[in-house]
């Protein structure tokens, strides 16, 4: 008994290990082809932003770099029609999986964004890196209808001045800050 519990339990270890290897590997994987890093944005800051977004019933939603889903999930049980593009493998398989689960009718499109047409958006959302936040502000404003708007975590777009900006923890200076911007007419 001693003998099988313990094999259950080296088990168990063993395939968590295999599990953080492939996580982290993955990450490693993305950053150098697609230079942003896997990194989610904190659960605790989905429904935070959404609500900066006012989401309606049907409201077009894009995540630009989805990850594994969170955002189009908790989009589309707000009424939204979100869609994520998402370029990592493993980060496109697991949000694939995610919505599968949840059965949610959100959509993930294995697609770079910079490819996409982004003209039918109501709310975008994104969390990226700074360096690639110029490109990202460029295509936003070229292709965004008037009154459309964009939330970025933790990195703001370069010229384009929000309208709120929020502290994730305003006790710490260096702390991430959630931006807003809208798309004048």
């Amino acid at each position: 008994m001693l003998l099988t519990t313990l094999n259950i339990a080296l088990g168990a270890a063993a395939a968590i290990s295999v599990i953080i290897s492939l996580t982290i590997g993955a990450s490693a994987i993305a950053l150098f082809f697609c230079r942003v890093p896997f990194v989610p944005t904190p659960r605790k800051r989905v429904a935070e932003i959404l609500d900066l977004l006012a989401l309606k019933q049907n409201d077009v939603f894009y995540d630009l770099g989805c990850g594994e889903g969170r955002f189009l999930i908790a989009a589309a049980k707000r009424g939204a029609k979100a869609t994520g593009f998402e370029i990592t493998p493993w980060a496109y398989l697991r949000g694939k999986l995610n919505l599968w689960l949840t059965k949610s009718p959100a959509e993930i499109l294995y697609q770079n964004f910079y490819q996409a047409d982004l003209s039918k958006a109501d709310s975008v959302y994104c969390f990226l890196i700074d360096s690639v936040m110029p490109k990202v502000e460029e295509k936003l404003k070229k292709e965004l209808k008037p009154g459309a708007k964009i939330v970025c975590y933790g990195f703001k777009l370069p010229t384009w001045p929000p309208i709120k900006i929020i502290s994730t923890n305003p006790k710490n200076k260096k702390a991430s800050k959630i931006y807003l911007y809208q798309k004048e007419a």
